[in-house]
């Protein structure tokens, strides 16, 4: 039985990840939606737990899913303030999520790029460097930035600053030396 649960541990581990992954691509997300996904993360862990009994044995895949959870129901200033960001929920998760909370004109990273949720998904698989996948996030931004401009607009959604700041935090967080 033992053999089982350890051979198990790499599965539930990736499902815990793609799932958090999947939540933060969801837009546009309203509180219904919240509410809904809240709920997905408790069915998740339930639906784990027969292959994985103690699944905060598992690590980082489950303290990221336990930790993403409640920023689905805080403003975008308490999501800034998280003490769990860095260390435990990777600044592109958390910027990936805040796409959904801007404006259309403000494209996800895979709508950016003309890409697939697919695409997208592999593209983060094969490049697993947080500075890789901020730089993604970092074009996204960008080019909302250039839009907003090119209407001759001087004015950004409000959730448009909070994602630079986390953009630049999670630069210097990633430079820092651990």
């Amino acid at each position: 039985m033992l053999l089982f649960v350890d051979s198990c541990a790499p599965v539930v581990s990736r499902c815990l990840e793609l799932f958090v992954r999947h939540t933060g691509l969801v837009r546009p997300l309203g509180e219904g939606g919240r509410i809904k996904l809240a709920a997905d993360f408790a069915q998740m862990e339930l639906a784990l737990s027969p292959l994985y009994k103690q699944l905060s044995d598992l690590g980082r895949p489950y303290r990221v899913l336990r930790s993403f959870r409640p920023l689905l129901f805080q403003t975008v200033e308490d999501i800034s303030l998280c003490p769990a960001l860095g260390d435990v929920i990777p600044y592109s998760l958390v910027l990936l999520s805040l796409f959904a909370r801007g404006p259309t004109e403000l494209p996800s990273p895979h709508q950016s790029a003309n890409w697939s949720v697919s695409r997208f998904s592999q593209w983060l698989d094969m490049h697993t460097s947080e500075h890789e996948r901020l730089e993604l996030m970092s074009g996204a931004l960008q080019k909302y930035q250039q839009t907003v401009r090119h209407k001759g607009e001087t004015n950004f959604h409000a959730v448009y600053p909070v994602m630079i700041n986390l953009l630049e935090r999670g630069i210097k967080h990633i430079a820092a030396p651990s």
